[in-house]
């Protein structure tokens, strides 16, 4: 069962490598004109304070127009980082909110694709799992098949396990492999941390989302630009 952690033994590699792995996966978030986070406050919660992260560009920019929408915000804007940045950008930010009222807190959910979470969703449900269980422990959905498909990341001497956020990209990594007959699976993120970080190999390797490339596509071709300028 893929999204139950259950117990787990002694770390195999430190906890911040495993993290360190999520570079490979770009969020966005909205902030201010004056680029301060723009929080967005739990009705039912009045004290906590809730910054979504988002897998996705669009939704990003939605999220921003609404806020502006209902709030006449003006020069907001949608900026991208990576999600090991943003973890920790997130602990201190929410260190300093607790700092100026004991009482507030901080909410940092990270939203998936919704193409992507529905995928997942029909993989764990053809496997038999109830979609209420689903819906309680499925967060951020990571790809993976069985078998596994090894593939040699940047920089890499040596073939790692991939796991992919994005479904597209399982299925273009299947095709690429002879005759592969191999099924789809699914864990929570939090699994799949675990499952890095529980491996005495360091065998596992997120593979970079499609947002995260766009994104250095985008970096190189701004510096290319400027060398030339």
């Amino acid at each position: 069962m893929v999204l139950s952690l259950g117990a787990m033994p002694a770390l195999a590699i430190p906890e911040a490598e495993a993290i360190k792995k999520l570079e490979a996966v770009a969020v966005y978030v909205v902030v201010s004109a004056e680029g301060q986070p723009a929080f967005a406050v739990d009705q039912e919660s009045p004290d906590q304070l809730v910054l979504p992260m988002f897998m996705k560009a669009e939704r990003a920019q939605q999220a921003q127009e609404t806020l502006e929408a209902g709030s006449n915000t003006e020069g907001s804007r949608v900026v991208s980082l990576p999600l090991n940045i943003a973890f920790e950008r997130n602990e201190k930010l929410g260190q300093e909110i607790r700092a100026q009222d004991e009482n507030a807190s901080l909410v940092t959910p990270l939203v998936p694709a919704q193409e992507d979470w529905q995928k997942a969703e029909e993989i764990l449900l053809a496997q038999g799992i109830a979609q209420d269980e689903i819906a309680r422990n499925l967060r951020v959905p990571v790809f993976f098949a069985d078998p596994h498909i090894s593939i040699t990341p940047p920089g890499a001497d040596e073939a790692k396990i991939a796991l992919f956020f994005n479904y597209s990209q399982l299925q273009q990594a299947k095709q690429a492999v002879s005759d592969f007959e191999g099924e789809d699976k699914v864990m929570d993120l939090g699994y799949a941390i675990n499952r890095v970080i529980q491996d005495e190999e360091d065998r596992y390797f997120f593979f970079p989302t499609e947002d995260a490339i766009r994104v250095i596509q985008a970096q190189q071709e701004a510096q290319e630009q400027e060398a030339q300028e």
